[in-house]
């Protein structure tokens, strides 16, 4: 199974969890829970940290605007988001 494949595995069962960085993040752009995790299910991976083993996923909120979100797979198989924010376009 492809990496994204098992990211969006885990946060279909569930077993994901944002760290307090990422949910005052996500309160700031004006993103829920439910935001998170349907910009992960919508998403495909943009950036890989392979030392760190995080992934920088795209994908889209609940109400269309673009989501990003930094998250890794833990030792336990849980996502662990590091942070989200709204990944706009260069410029604007």
């Amino acid at each position: 199974m492809s990496k994204i494949g098992q990211i969006k595995a885990l946060v279909r069962n569930g077993l994901f969890y944002l760290t307090e960085h990422a949910d005052d993040e996500a309160g700031i752009d004006g993103f829920d829970i439910y935001d998170i995790e349907h910009g992960i299910l919508s998403g495909k991976i943009r950036r890989t940290w392979p030392k760190e083993g995080k992934y920088e996923i795209v994908g889209v909120s609940l109400d269309r605007r673009h989501i990003g979100i930094v998250c890794r797979i833990t030792a336990t198989g849980k996502v662990r988001v590091i942070t989200v924010y709204e990944d706009k376009p260069k410029g604007k």
